[in-house]
């Protein structure tokens, strides 16, 4: 049997001797194609395997490298506000210390104690119990930990020092914060040190590193040394195994996270590969192992791009807002930093959505995210190329703003613009405006941190202007600041020392002219600045949460005069106290109300609570719930300054309430205001319509009062009937009141 195999064609025959040569040694070269072949495919299969444990290990890392830097920014941002704080004001009071480190440490369990060190001798620390021995520790005299604050204040950054055996006990990591003045011309005065110590084992219990079944991780890097530090946590010898490892980042340093599958790498042999030893029994089948092979490399590529692919997400979980997809903070601030080292003209703009609350209260979260989303899709349509717009958080943009004074300014007020027009949300229309604060670099700032905290300040003045507008950052803002804080501190020192009181402006009955109760009215008395206007301080309590003590303080204060005036037979009827947002949002109000007609043993009907209408549209849901009890407990209820607000007056029969009061807005021009009278009547039909009896507010003249009689308002209030007055004073009138009953109309 002759073969022609390796016949090149027809014409064109090797000799006899030459094709029987190949013939014999055809077999041979398939066989040795078969093995190179074999052999190929059994080390791709082996590095394959190699790959698959190496990027679980590496997809494995990531998620703890990210889990242990989110850990350590939640334990550790919390001394920002301690530290800038002490920055602005020169020092902290020990009150002020307690309560920020108290919220600290109750958003962050492992957290164990915060302490401050001016001169970096520890002044104070919370919680003290269990702690006392850290107090009048002087760090210059421990020389393994000075070194890191002296490298922390050398270079104005955080240091990370741990993990340490506590003079407290057991182990922890001491977060190093160092505290700058700022002195003459911007030179930066030292002033200490802010020091969080947090239960290292706890820290990274909850970054996950004892949960994996299927690898064993080791940490390194102790003081931030990286590579070189000591061991913190794992098994030191898992270093010496060829790990996969990837460093964190770590304030003032790195550590070095190492993983190994559970018993170390598996033993790859050839002579172990099934297609290796499948190839070499199947050699003649050549076009099958290039098949195999194609699907090998397949398997290989679709691993690699599965790999990619939750890397890629892991860094934009790690950078990017889950809601609306934009930057977060820390990339927004890689951004800025580099925009900075460019020295290019630019804006930094703090962006915040007024009403935005309302949208979540009324309509549900689901629809304020849609309208976040959506508010984020017009802002990219007004900003530059350029630009960069981030998330900070709730409602709170930041925005990046490349180019001269004038174009950025063509677009703050672009953006302002967009927010004004409605949202359609499903079905639902939503109106909010949004307040912006702008800092140019670099007249407001030389770094990041300077532009977004001076955008910030003008942001502020911004809604402190009304809302709805910008407002360019200006150094008078932080003396402004400052001087709030200034009064803030006054405040709780008059909480402390009892210098507030009450006033009482009575309230009439517009027909008969009889005296039919009185709303309480709060003072501040200071000792410094004497009587401080209400508008001043009474913002600054709601911002600063001092509200909800300053309206347990009323409380007790209208309570114990009502027990006065019924000792003494002169009760002028229920009286109004007003409240606040945050009393509604932020404590048991019904049940502080209900102790404390209890403690002085009051009737439910002595009292009359008053809530702005504004509040019952920003907090609606939750606010008529409270109304709903007070008028179950017997308490009259009342809306403040209505017709002041932006809602329709259809949500009028839903509300649980007794009375509404007018506006004095509404009152001041009558009766000669054509709109004011009709919207005055309005009000009053409407009112009785639903069962309310009307209160107006601000009657100065005897015109105004007849009028309001004369279209049915039942109660009225104002400089013509009586001013706010001491409750002696109060008194007084009462009983001249008394003898003239005669309506002043």
């Amino acid at each position: 049997m002759s073969t022609r195999i390796l016949a090149l064609d027809d014409s064109l025959v090797l000799p006899r001797s030459l094709r029987s040569t190949l013939n014999r040694l055809l077999p041979i070269g398939f066989a040795l194609i078969g093995i190179g072949l074999s052999v190929a495919l059994g080390r791709l299969d082996v590095q394959r395997q190699e790959s698959e444990l190496i990027a679980n290990a590496s997809a494995r890392l990531s998620g703890v490298r990210a889990a242990l830097e989110a850990q350590l920014r939640s334990a550790f941002g919390e001394t920002e506000g301690i530290a800038q704080l002490i920055s602005a004001d020169g020092q902290i009071t020990p009150e002020h210390f307690h309560n920020m480190a108290r919220q600290a440490i109750a958003s962050v369990p492992h957290i164990r104690h915060i302490s401050i060190a001016p001169g970096d001798v520890v002044a104070d620390v919370y919680p003290l119990h269990g702690n006392q021995s850290l107090i009048g520790v002087d760090y210059r005299h421990l020389p393994d930990q000075y070194p890191l604050l002296q490298r922390a204040r050398d270079h104005y950054s955080p240091v990370l020092a741990g993990p340490l055996q506590l003079y407290q006990g057991g182990r922890g990591l001491i977060y190093r914060r160092p505290v700058f003045l700022k002195g003459h011309k911007g030179v930066k005065l030292y002033w200490g040190n802010v020091s969080i110590v947090a239960d290292i084992d706890r820290l990274l219990s909850a970054a996950g590193l004892d949960l994996d079944p299927g690898f064993e991780l080791a940490l390194r890097g102790a003081d931030g040394q990286g590579a070189v530090g000591g061991m913190i946590w794992g098994d030191p010898q898992l270093f010496a195994r060829h790990p996969v490892t990837v460093n964190v980042d770590v304030p003032g340093g790195l550590w070095q996270l190492a993983a190994s599958p559970l018993g170390g790498w598996p033993s790859m042999s050839l002579f172990a590969s099934p297609l290796f030893l499948f190839a070499l029994t199947c050699t003649g089948l050549f076009s099958l192992f290039v098949a195999q092979l194609n699907r090998s490399n397949h398997v290989i590529n679709v691993r690699n791009r599965e790999l990619k692919q939750s890397q890629a997400q892991l860094e934009r979980m790690a950078h990017y807002d889950a809601i609306t997809g934009l930057p977060n903070r820390l990339l927004f601030q890689q951004r800025l930093c580099g925009a900075l080292d460019k020295a290019e003209p630019l804006a930094v703009l703090l962006l915040d959505i007024d009403g935005f609350k309302q949208v979540n209260d009324s309509l549900g979260h689901h629809m304020g995210d849609l309208l976040l989303q959506q508010a984020t899709a017009r802002f990219a349509q007004m900003i530059d190329p350029g630009d960069c717009v981030c998330r900070l958080g709730g409602d709170e943009f930041a925005f990046l703003l490349i180019g001269t004074e004038a174009s950025c300014v063509v677009r703050v007020r672009a953006l302002l613009q967009t927010l004004q027009q409605p949202f359609e949300l499903n079905g639902n229309t939503a109106l909010v405006t949004g307040s912006i604060g702008l800092a140019w670099y670099p007249l407001h700032g030389q770094s990041d941190d300077e532009l977004l905290r001076h955008a910030d300040t003008a942001m502020y003045a911004a809604k402190e202007s009304g809302r709805n507008a910008w407002r360019r950052y200006h150094p008078d803002m932080t003396l402004r600041l400052q001087q709030q804080l200034c009064l803030e501190r006054a405040l709780r020192r008059a909480l402390q020392h009892n210098e507030f009181e009450l006033w009482y402006q009575p309230k009439v009955d517009l027909f008969t002219g009889r005296v039919e109760g009185a709303e309480a009215l709060l003072r501040w008395h200071d000792p410094e600045h004497g009587l401080v206007s209400p508008a001043e301080f009474i913002p600054l309590a709601e911002r600063s949460g001092l509200i909800i003590p300053l309206g347990e303080r009323v409380l007790e204060l209208v309570c114990a005069q009502l027990a006065a005036w019924r000792s003494a037979d002169c009760l002028p009827g229920p009286v109004a106290i007003n409240v606040a947002a945050l009393q509604i949002e932020r404590s048991d109000y019904v049940a502080s109300l209900t102790q404390a007609l209890q403690r002085f043993d009051l009737q439910t009907s002595m009292l009359e609570v008053e809530i702005t209408e504004s509040l019952l549209m920003e907090s609606q849901q939750h606010a008529c719930a409270v109304l709903a009890q007070l008028q179950q407990l017997g308490v009259a209820t009342a809306v403040d300054d209505f017709g002041t607000g932006y809602s329709s007056l259809a949500y009028l029969k839903m509300l649980p309430i007794d009375h509404l009061k007018i506006d004095r807005a509404f009152i001041k021009d009558l009766p000669d205001d054509d709109d004011g009278v009709a919207i005055t009547r309005a009000i009053i039909d409407l009112g009785h319509a639903l069962g309310f009896r009307i209160t107006a507010e601000g009657i100065e003249t005897r015109e105004q009062y007849a009028f309001l009689r004369n279209a049915g308002c039942d109660q009225g209030q104002g400089y013509l009937i009586g001013r706010p007055m001491p409750a002696q004073q109060f008194d007084q009138w009462l009983r001249a009141a008394q003898l003239e009953r005669e309506p002043l109309g």
